[in-house]
């Protein structure tokens, strides 16, 4: 698979939907090599072979399938993701990351989120943020559906962030506006109920 530029920092390998596998993200940093996610199927990491830093968004297969096949110098993780993984990672050191760090030109930070638990995001150079499938509520029924407290906390964690642009898992081309979304994913929390602890809508922040 191509790699595919962003910035000079900031490159990736396409998601692909046979097999399903997420963006995923190579990071500059230093001599240092960052890889957000690590996919699934050997064809989606045939051109990764150097030695890696990784960072993984969250526990899904998707992006967490060819963890066992890079060779991994450390491996950044929430707690829960660390359950899921912990028995495939071949990392010299696995780092639990729960309130957020800073390495060289990155900074590795929660992200709350409805679609999984221990989601992670990478803002790099200050201007772009890797949020993987955070932004996503889950589909029930012909609805997105999104956790009131959940999106509450992600809006403001997006707020917060300096990074002008978002870039997200499974989207094309990955470089959302940062804004534009915080006013999508803020119409949806608009239509929270107070009897309930979930919103139902019938768009996503995509559209």
């Amino acid at each position: 698979m191509r790699e595919i530029k962003i910035s000079d920092n900031i490159s990736y390998i396409e998601a692909t939907e046979e097999p399903l596998s997420a963006d995923i993200g190579i990071i500059r940093s230093g001599n240092e090599l960052f890889l957000y996610d690590v996919g699934r199927g050997e064809s989606n990491i045939a051109s990764l072979n150097g030695e890696y830093n990784v960072v993984l968004s969250h526990f899904h297969p998707d992006h967490t399938g060819n963890l066992g096949s890079i060779k991994c110098k450390g491996l950044y993780v929430s707690k829960e993701t660390y359950k899921h993984v912990s028995e495939r990672c071949n990392a010299s050191e696995s780092i639990i990351v729960e309130d957020g760090m800073g390495i060289g030109n990155i900074s590795i930070f929660p992200i709350p989120s409805s679609h999984a638990k221990g989601c992670l995001g990478v803002m790099v150079d200050d201007r772009y943020a890797f949020v993987g499938d955070a932004l996503y509520g889950r589909v029930r029924a012909g609805y997105y559906t999104y956790n009131v407290q959940f999106l509450k906390e992600e809006i403001e964690v997006l707020k917060a962030l300096k990074a002008e642009y978002l870039l997200v898992s499974h989207y094309k081309g990955m470089v959302a506006d940062k804004s534009r979304i915080i006013e999508r994913l803020s119409r949806i929390y608009e239509m929270r109920d107070k009897n309930s602890s979930e919103i139902r809508a019938d768009f996503d922040w995509i559209d």
